[in-house]
Formats: structure tokens, sequence, C-alpha cells
């Protein structure tokens, strides 16, 4: 309830400012809304698609609502990002983070380093490594992928620069409280990670990090343990009507215990505009990991003899104006793991395959 209060506040206090005085000041405002419906076919007990957001099955959910304000830096003057949120992507953020209503809220200025122009963020900001983001964005997959759920960190609180090193490539880094999150909780140790990027005028190549020692532990008995993660997107813009995106993840470390894991996964992305201007996309992912016995992937959970490994397939169809102003989406997905994980619709029934149906519809302010 509190966080709606402040959700709804702050977006009376953003309406209330005049527009041409915002305008005047290079501020846009901006917002969103992302609403669902997705039925699973296992028809869970738990009511539970053990998806990252569209998780609740049988339900018309707001997945998101966002509300941002925000102005790009300039040489003489700073600029800021502020977005809001709602809903589910609200609550597990906050659950997880403490992050209350902010999906993002950092400050940017630019600085000149030689001939070089350095762009600095500091406060809270989206993960840079991966492809997906928390809202749909602008691929045409609702869901989010295993990889993403489970391999990727979200959000970081901390300082990022950026600096061009050439016209087509650039260099960022980062140093953040925790490999993933806001709040480094018992630990004192910073993470840090880097982006290379190079943009060519029809495809793009990313190599993206972050490392960190966490303590597990408390502060008392502190536990420190290492998480990696190497990323790589690579996207490619075929033709008019087609493009593809590979992201690729290594993510490594060790739990409480001290046992060693490391875990990889694919995702690949294709998007094809079809002659009556609807898009057809496909997603098909491969998750695996190296040991049985600790880990990120659920589903060594229920059979710790078996090698995790998790496959999904995703057929998404975009209707363009279907409903005037909004973006329509079906998406129908088929998802396995090595061992039993998805829960089945008698209490205490496990399955190894699911397979939903999504109904998702995108409002922009």
């Amino acid at each position: 309830m509190r966080t709606r209060l402040q959700f709804a506040l702050a977006a009376f206090g953003v309406a209330a400012l005049a527009p041409s005085a915002l305008a005047a000041d290079g501020v846009t405002v901006g917002g969103q809304l992302e609403a669902n419906y997705t039925y699973n076919f296992n028809k869970p007990n738990t009511r539970n698609n053990t998806y990252l957001f569209n998780s609740t099955d049988g339900q018309f959910t707001v997945n998101l609502g966002e509300l941002s304000i925000s102005r790009a830096a300039a040489d003489d003057k700073a600029g800021f990002v502020l977005r809001l949120i709602t809903g589910r992507v609200q609550e597990a953020f906050n659950a997880a983070y403490g992050t209350d209503n902010i999906l993002e809220a950092y400050g940017t200025t630019k600085r000149n380093i030689g001939s070089k122009a350095m762009t600095l963020d500091y406060g809270q900001f989206l993960s840079h490594v991966g492809y997906e983001t928390p809202d749909m964005g602008s691929n045409n997959f609702f869901s989010k992928s295993f990889q993403y759920q489970y391999l990727q960190p979200f959000v970081n609180a901390g300082l990022r620069a950026t600096v061009p090193m050439g016209e087509t490539t650039s260099l960022t880094g980062v140093i953040a409280n925790r490999f993933d999150g806001v709040k480094a909780g018992a630990s004192r140790d910073l993470a840090a990670g880097f982006q290379i990027k190079r943009s060519g005028k029809s495809s793009s190549l990313s190599l993206n990090t972050m490392f960190a020692r966490e303590n597990l532990g408390t502060a008392a008995t502190p536990i420190n343990r290492a998480t990696n993660v190497a990323n790589l997107v690579y996207t490619n813009t075929l033709s008019e009507s087609t493009s593809i995106v590979v992201d690729a993840t290594l993510r490594s470390g060790k739990d409480a215990a001290n046992r060693t894991y490391n875990a990889t996964g694919i995702t690949g992305y294709l998007t094809k505009t079809m002659s009556n201007a609807n898009v057809l996309g496909i997603r098909a992912e491969y998750l695996t990991q190296n040991n049985a016995t600790s880990g990120i992937l659920p589903s060594y959970v229920t059979d710790p003899t078996r090698k995790p490994t998790m496959t999904s397939i995703t057929a998404s169809y975009e209707l363009k104006g279907a409903f005037p102003g909004a973006r329509t989406v079906l998406e129908f997905r088929a998802d396995n793991a090595g061992a039993a994980f998805f829960p089945g619709e008698k209490a205490g029934t496990i399955k190894k395959d699911q397979t939903s149906v999504t109904f998702a519809q995108v409002f922009k302010l």
C-alpha cells in the first residue's frame, strides 16, 4: 500500500509540472503500461508459472506501470534519469533489492578528456550485461528468457563511465555496490565490470563483464565468495524486415559451502516484419551447468544426480494496429528442464515440461 501511494504521489507531482517549462529546460516526460494474461497448460497448483515477472497463472496482471522523467546531459548542463514503476516488476525488484518504486535514478554529466567526451553516470541504473531489460523495450517478447532470469544481473548502484574509443567503439567501466542489486548487505567489497561495444551500420557486438566478491554470511561471520559473469551480445539487421540477436553468458562462482559452479547460456532471437506490418518473433535458448550439487539453475534441487539444463522456445506475434496506440502481442512458449522442476496440476506433482500462452498489451505515454 505504501509503495502504491508513493507512486501515485510521484505521478501527480510530475503531471502537475508545467509541460512548457519542462520542454524549455530539455526535460522529457514519458511512461508506459504493460498488462498481460498468461495461461499455463500445466495448470500449476501453485498458480506460479516460474517466470520472472508474468509469473501468475490464469490472471490478468499489470506487469509494469512506469512514469519517467529525464534530461540529456550537455557540455554545460547535467542530465538525469528517473524511472518510477509499479506492478509485478516493482514487486519483484522491491522484494529482492529493496528499491521501492525506483527502477532507475541517476545523474549524468559530460567531461572532456583530451579530445574524447566522457559520460559519467552516478546512481542506480540497469545492468549493462545482457540483451533483455525488465520492460518489454524494443524486442518482441513479453516474457523474459531463463538466461536473463537466472544468469544475468538486473540492476546496479554506483558509478558508470563511458568513453568513445573511436567512431564505432566505446568503453564503459562500472563500479557498483554489488554484482546484482543496489545494497551491499554484509559485504564491504565493491563489484566492478566493463563493456566494450563496437557498432557498425547494421550490426553491433558488445563484450560485457561483472566481477564481485560478496559476503554470503554476516558481518560477524563473513563467508566471502566470488561471482563472475562474462556476456557477449551480437545484433544484426539483415534487411529492412529481418533482424537477429545472439546473447551468450558464462557465470561462475562459489556458494556458501565453498562449492564451485559454472553455468552457461545462449539465446537466439529472430524477428521478421511481415507484409501486413505484423511482426513475427522466434526466441530459442539453452542453459546448462557443469555440476549438479550447487549453483543457480533451479533444476538441480529436485535431482542432484543429474546435470542441470534448461531449454525454451518462444514464438511471438505482434499485431500492428489491432488496438490503435498500443502494442498487442500474442506469445506461445514451451519450456523444458533436465530434471522435474515445473509444478503440475496436483499438489506435489512436478514436471519436466510446461507450455504457456500470453496475451499482452503495452501502452506508451
